[in-house]
C-alpha cells in the first residue's frame, strides 16, 4: 500500500526536474522513449519540482503506464503544439499521480494532464462523478472531458440536448448534468454544461448508447458494457474545504488523478456522520421518466470496513419513495475509491467536509478492492472486523441486507463513523434497533449469547424471513433468532427463519443471538478439580478499584480517540460517558483481560463529560474530564 504519507519524510529534500521526454507515434502504438532527466537541487522551497514543457524541437511529455507518478511539490506544465501529443502527463493502464502533502495546490500553466476513467454504457443511468482535474478560467465541461482517439489523442467530447448520450461519437447529455446539497428531491440543482464545481463538489451524468470500437491498450472505448472518458486539464492537489450542514446529504467525490483512501478521509471528518453513500442502479435501463427508474443508496461504515449493497426503489414523479423492486445491488469494496467516483455524505453538524493529500492512495481498480460502480467480487480490505451478513425477506417483495460487526472500541448505542443508518426508509422495511432507530450496519463489542435487537416495520401483513447471507473471521456454532412474544430460539445458521406479521412496527420481539462453540474440556483428577471459568474469575478480582485516581485518561486528538489505562486484573466491567447534561454518549463493556481501552469521541463536541466506571458489585466510579478538538 502506497500514500503520500509515505513520502513525507522526504519533504526536506526541494528538487526541479524539468524532463524532456520525446515519442514517436507509429500506427497508434508507442515508439521509441528519448529521456533526458536534468536534477537541481534547490536552497530554497521550490514550487514547480516537476517541470514539462516542449523544446524548440520537439513536444515534450511524460507518458505512465499502469505505475506511480509522484511528485512532491508542485508540477508546471505547458501545451505542446502538436494535437496529437498535447498533453503534458499521460497516465495510462490506471497509472496515478500522487503529491506531498500541502494546504494550496501548486500545478499551474497552461498544459494539461490527461487520465482515462471509464462509466456506464447506458444513456439511461447515472453515475456520480468528480472531476480529477481543473481548467482555471474555462467553464464548458467539454473543456474537462474528451474522447480518446488513441493512446494520447483525444477530441473535445460533443454536449446535446438530446436526452440520449451517444457513445460514437462520443456524445453526453447535459440535461441530466446536475449536483446536490439539501434534504429534499427539490435540491438537485442543474448544472448542464456550464461547470461552476469546487474540486471535491460532485455531479451526476447519464452514459451513453451504442459502441465505439476505437481499441486503446486492446480495450474499446465502449465495448456495450461501460464508456471510456478522457479527462484533461490541470490535476487537483492540495486542500479541498466544501460547506455542510447538519442533517444536510452532499454530493461530493473523489478531487484527486489517483484513488483515494476513503476510510481515512471518513475518519477525518468529524462534521460529517462518518458514513458514505454509493448510488447504485439496475442495468440497462430504458426510461428517463422518475418513475421508471429503479435505484437506491449502498452505504459504507469505515468502522465495521462494510459495506450494505443497495435495495433498488421505485420513485414517484415528485422524487418520493414509491415501493420496491425486488433486487439489490451488489455487494462491492469500498474502503478504496477511484479516480473521479462520486458519492453522498450527511452531516452531523454545520462544518466543512476535508479532502487532503494524506487521503490519496495509490490503488488499482482491478485489484478489485477499488470499484468505480457495482461489480460482484470478493472484497480485498486492509483491516479484518469480524462480521455477520443478515438478510431479511420482506413479504416476498424484497431482500434487506444487514451488517453486524464487532470491535472493542464500539458501543452497543450509536458509534460516529460505524453505525450506518439507511439513507431512505421504507414503509416496510428491517434494521438494527440502535437508539430508537433503523441502522443498515451496527458495530457492537462482541459479547457472546447476547439479544441484539432488530426492528421491523410492517406496512401491511405479511410474511418475512431471517437468513445468514455470509460471515466473516467468525465460528460460532450456532446463529439464533429470538421471538420475545413466542419466546423460542430458532437457528438460522442452517436454515432460514420465517415467520408471518401483522401490519406494524416491531422493535422488541425480535433479537439475534450468536452462540459461541464451549471450549474443549481437558481430563482431571479429584486432586487437581477443574479451573474457574471466566465469569467466575471476574466475579472474583484479585485487586478492586477504588479511586478515580487509579484510573489514567489521555485524549489523543491526533487520532480522535480517549485512552484509558485501568489496573490489571480489576473488578471493572463498564464504562460509561456523560455530557453535562446527564445524556449518556458513550457506553461499553470492559472484558476482565483489558487493561488499554480505546473510545471513538471524534465525533463530540468539545467540552466537559463525566466518566463512570462501574463494578461487578455495581459500584459507581465518577472522573471528571475534558474534551478538546485539535
Amino acid at each position: 500500500m502506497f500514500n503520500a504519507q509515505h513520502l513525507n519524510k522526504f519533504n526536506h529534500v526541494a528538487i526541479k526536474i524539468f524532463v524532456y521526454l520525446s515519442c514517436a507515434i507509429k500506427n497508434g502504438c508507442m515508439g521509441k522513449f528519448i529521456c533526458i532527466f536534468i536534477l537541481f537541487t534547490c536552497t530554497f522551497p521550490c514550487r514547480a519540482q516537476l517541470s514539462v514543457s516542449p523544446s524548440t524541437f520537439q513536444d515534450s511529455y511524460v507518458y505512465v503506464n499502469e505505475r506511480l507518478l509522484y511528485v512532491q511539490d508542485g508540477i508546471h506544465l505547458v501545451k505542446n503544439r502538436n494535437p496529437s501529443t498535447e498533453a503534458g502527463i499521460y497516465l495510462r493502464n490506471e497509472a496515478q499521480l500522487l503529491q506531498g502533502e500541502k494546504q494550496e495546490n501548486f500545478n499551474n500553466g497552461n498544459g494539461s494532464v490527461s487520465l482515462f476513467q471509464e462509466g456506464t454504457s447506458n444513456a439511461f443511468d447515472y453515475n456520480y462523478w468528480a472531476l480529477p482535474v481543473s481548467n482555471p478560467g474555462n467553464r464548458n465541461i467539454h473543456d474537462y472531458i474528451l474522447e480518446p482517439l488513441d493512446l494520447t489523442r483525444s477530441r473535445k467530447a460533443i454536449f446535446t440536448t438530446d436526452l440520449n448520450g451517444q457513445a460514437d461519437p462520443l456524445s453526453i447529455s447535459k440535461k441530466w448534468i446536475y449536483k446536490f446539497a439539501g434534504d429534499d428531491y427539490a435540491d438537485w440543482k442543474y448544472i448542464g454544461d456550464y461547470f461552476d464545481l469546487k474540486p471535491g463538489e460532485g455531479f451526476t451524468m447519464k452514459g451513453t448508447n451504442g459502441t465505439n470500437h476505437t481499441l486503446i491498450n486492446n480495450v474499446e472505448n465502449n465495448p456495450g458494457s461501460s464508456q471510456r472518458y478522457d479527462f484533461r486539464g490541470t490535476p487537483n492537489d492540495g486542500l479541498y474545504n466544501i460547506n455542510i450542514l447538519e442533517n444536510q446529504s452532499l454530493l461530493v467525490g473523489n478531487p484527486y488523478p489517483s484513488a483515494l483512501h476513503l476510510k481515512s478521509f471518513l475518519l477525518d471528518n468529524p462534521a460529517t456522520t462518518g458514513i458514505a453513500y454509493f448510488w447504485d442502479s439496475k442495468d440497462n435501463g430504458t426510461s428517463h421518466y422518475l418513475q421508471d427508474y429503479e435505484g437506491g443508496y449502498g452505504a459504507y461504515s469505515p468502522g465495521a470496513n462494510s459495506y450494505v449493497p443497495a435495495v433498488f426503489k421505485k420513485y414517484r414523479g415528485n422524487g418520493e419513495l414509491a415501493g420496491v423492486t425486488g433486487e439489490n445491488g451488489e455487494i462491492i469494496p469500498r474502503e478504496f475509491i477511484p479516480v473521479a467516483q462520486g458519492f453522498m455524505l450527511i452531516g452531523s453538524k454545520d462544518g466543512n467536509v476535508s479532502f487532503k493529500n494524506s487521503h490519496r492512495i495509490f490503488k488499482k481498480e482491478k485489484t478489485r478492492d477499488s470499484q468505480f460502480k457495482a461489480v460482484a467480487s470478493n472484497p480485498e480490505v486492509s483491516e479484518i472486523i469480524p462480521n455477520l451478513r443478515l438478510d431479511v425477506e420482506i413479504n416476498n417483495l424484497y431482500s434487506r441486507p444487514l451488517v453486524l460487526a464487532f470491535r472493542n472500541d464500539a458501543t452497543t448505542g450509536k458509534d460516529w463513523a460505524m453505525d450506518a443508518m439507511a439513507m431512505n426508509k421504507i414503509a416496510s422495511d428491517a434494521g438494527w434497533f440502535v437508539d430508537n432507530d433503523f441502522y443498515l450496519i451496527n458495530v457492537r463489542p462482541f459479547a457472546a449469547e447476547e439479544n441484539i435487537p432488530l426492528i421491523i416495520s410492517m406496512a401491511t401483513e405479511g410474511e418475512i424471513v431471517f437468513s445468514v447471507e455470509s460471515m466473516r473471521a467468525l465460528e460460532p456454532e450456532a446463529v439464533l433468532i429470538y421471538d420475545a412474544e413466542a419466546n423460542t430460539y430458532k437457528n438460522i445458521l442452517k436454515e432460514s427463519y420465517k415467520t408471518v406479521l401483522q401490519k406494524g412496527e416491531y422493535s422488541s420481539r425480535f433479537f439475534l443471538t450468536i452462540k459461541m462453540p464451549a471450549p474443549e474440556s481437558t481430563n482431571v483428577n479429584d486432586d487437581n478439580p477443574p479451573a474457574q471459568n471466566s465469569e467466575e474469575l471476574f466475579e472474583s478480582p484479585e485487586k478492586t478499584i477504588t479511586s478515580a485516581e487509579e484510573v489514567e485518561v489521555f485524549q489523543n486528538a491526533g487520532e480522535g480517540i480517549l485512552q484509558l489505562k485501568i489496573p490489571t486484573q480489576t473488578n471493572a466491567a463498564q464504562i460509561n460517558l456523560f455530557d453535562l447534561k446527564g445524556s449518556k454518549v458513550l457506553s461499553r463493556k470492559i472484558l476482565n483481560s483489558e487493561i488499554e481501552i480505546s473510545l471513538p469521541v471524534s465525533g463530540l463536541s468539545e467540552g466537559v463529560y463525566i466518566l463512570n466506571i462501574i463494578t461487578t458489585n455495581k459500584k459507581k466510579i465518577s472522573k471528571k474530564i475534558t474534551i478538546k478538538k485539535r
